[in-house]
């Protein structure tokens, strides 16, 4: 395992950090022929499953390898140049019409491998195939691009604060935290692999330099005009380094999205960036509920939404209760999208296999019962969460339904509760419902064009103490991929516009269930938590829903 290296990057520029190139995990044997899970094939930073549109892997770039059987119980990593195409008796196939090119394996384990690809690769499809011990395994389909970045996170799992540094002086570059924040104008590193082939034979030390290829970057939706420097850390083989002055006009904010593009096409994970005027702890516009997550103990969520939907048969509503109840460790480099919204004017792009949530970290979470309810006027709405601790649960409703329909028509207040559990008693919360969001220019959005700009705009906010916020989602089922997006709107705008690097990492998705585009008016109320908690967040939001074919 590699414990630490030092690269010398642009001038006079020196970085020292430790990196790891594998995640080891609980490994056995491999008594059988080695076997690639399907869709096991994934950027080694960003983890972004293939069909989306950044999910490919690109040229001289480290990608990993999920399966059984893969390699030694023990795990091996590369200690020292030159590499070798075989690591502890592991070897890496990438084939393309009958030709095979080795990759370079740098971390071996019984069910994970991390490689470098060749930068002479095929372009296209391929098969990858693993070899060990003599065995050869199962061919796996993979896309290999000329470039695609994944950006390092700190969480290992391509998401949350990302793996950037704050360069205070040649010797004193800290990795940037919630309390070492960066501030516009300053110069950071961020460390990435998939810039694309590298300048010299993939085996041997990397050559520095910039790399023939476009590059940009976003820092909360702000273009970063001055670049530094793009291409490999002379330390590690696949690892790239890209050095920026932050924008001037950056968002200041705990949870600045960050994300590169490259080729003017393939758009980056999004990391977050923590930033602040002057260099000290960050702040949230949101309230206390980042505060609380880097505090770390025991929060609670809840999140009640009304959405309205127009179709051709008239108005339909959904009446949704979100609850998350979690032990959280803390930490500057805390993260939890429910408490890390980007701040205003930025959005942040989330993806992942399936339609389940994803960019969502392992923690605890807390049982607080199996039902959550709404009461307003005599009236009550239970809902069954799937799971203590975490759901999501809804009744549909609209004016025809009679007795069913919505309990938050009307703007105003409501309380919202839980019925208890081991972790959390029983308590209620009161909310107050905003009025429901106008949305203009809704049936213009019928059909979203993902490489053109989408501006929504709406009648403001008919009461004070409301935020407006922008959210979507696609999924393509074909190669059981999902991404969404949210956007936070500056207060007192009436019209935001959705940029290219948000809508380019959609894939493309049919009207119906698997698309969907939503303005939020939302309300948050912060309370007293009950007793087993340490912190509540209660919001209220109207939705305006729209369902568009993203093409």
């Amino acid at each position: 395992m590699v414990a630490g290296w030092e690269a010398t990057g642009v001038g006079r520029l020196r970085f020292r950090f430790p990196f790891w190139l594998g995640v080891l995990a609980a490994a056995h044997g491999a008594a059988a022929a080695p076997f690639v899970f399907h869709r096991g094939v994934v950027n080694a930073a960003s983890y972004l499953p293939a069909g989306l549109p950044n999910g490919s892997i690109a040229r001289g770039s480290i990608f990993s390898l999920f399966g059984r059987e893969l390699g030694p119980a023990t795990p091996a990593t590369v200690s020292a140049f030159p590499l070798q195409t075989t690591l502890a008796g592991v070897a890496v196939e990438v084939c393309q019409g009958g030709a095979c090119a080795d990759a370079l394996p740098l971390f071996v384990s019984a069910s994970q491998i991390n490689a470098v690809m060749p930068s002479d690769a095929p372009l296209g499809a391929v098969s990858i195939r693993v070899r060990a011990d003599g065995q050869a395994g199962n061919f796996t389909p993979a896309a290999v691009v000329s470039s695609s970045v994944g950006v390092f996170a700190v969480s290992s799992a391509g998401f949350g604060p990302g793996i950037v540094q704050n360069y205070l002086a040649a010797d004193n570059q800290p990795i940037n935290s919630a309390t070492r924040t960066a501030r516009p104008g300053q110069v950071v590193t961020l460390w990435a692999t998939g810039l694309g082939p590298a300048l010299n034979a993939d085996n041997v030390a990397p050559q520095a330099g910039d790399l023939p290829i476009q590059v940009e970057i976003f820092v909360g939706g702000k273009a970063v005009t001055h670049k530094l420097y793009s291409g490999r850390s002379p330390c590690c083989a696949g690892v790239d380094q890209i050095v920026f002055e932050i924008p001037a006009d950056a968002p200041l904010g705990c949870y600045v999205p960050v994300a590169v593009r490259t080729g003017a096409a393939v758009v980056s994970n999004d990391v977050t960036i923590s930033l602040s005027g002057d260099g000290g702890p960050c702040s949230d516009a949101e309230g206390a509920a980042g505060a609380a997550l880097r505090q770390g103990g025991k929060l609670g969520g809840l999140t009640v939404t009304r959405g309205r939907l127009t179709t051709t048969a008239g108005p339909v509503g959904a009446d949704t209760l979100e609850a998350l109840f979690t032990e959280e460790r803390g930490g500057p480099w805390a993260y939890q999208p429910l408490y890390s919204p980007p701040p205003a004017g930025a959005c942040a792009v989330s993806a992942g296999r399936g339609d389940a949530e994803s960019g969502l970290p392992p923690v605890r979470t807390l049982d607080a019962g199996a039902t959550a309810y709404i009461e307003r006027g005599g009236r009550s709405l239970g809902m069954a969460l799937p799971s203590p601790g975490r759901g999501l649960a809804g009744v549909a409703s609209s004016a025809a339904n009679g007795a069913s329909a919505s309990l938050l028509d009307a703007a105003g207040p409501f309380t919202a509760g839980v019925t208890g559990g081991t972790d959390a008693p029983a308590f209620t919360v009161g909310l107050q419902s905003p009025a429901a969001a106008s949305w203009n220019n809704r049936a213009a959005l019928a059909v979203v064009d993902r490489a053109r700009e989408a501006t929504l705009t709406w009648a403001p906010p008919a009461e004070g103490g409301v935020s407006v916020w922008i959210a979507g989602h696609a999924r393509s089922r074909a190669d059981d991929a999902t991404a969404r997006f949210l956007c936070r709107v500056p207060d007192g705008a009436t019209s935001f516009t959705i940029p290219t690097a948000v809508l380019g990492r959609l894939p493309a998705a049919e009207a119906g269930p698997d698309a969907g585009l939503a303005l939020i008016f939302e309300r948050r109320t912060e309370n007293p938590p009950p007793p087993g908690l340490d912190f509540l967040q209660a919001i209220a939001a109207s939705a305006a829903l729209q369902v568009p074919r993203y093409q």
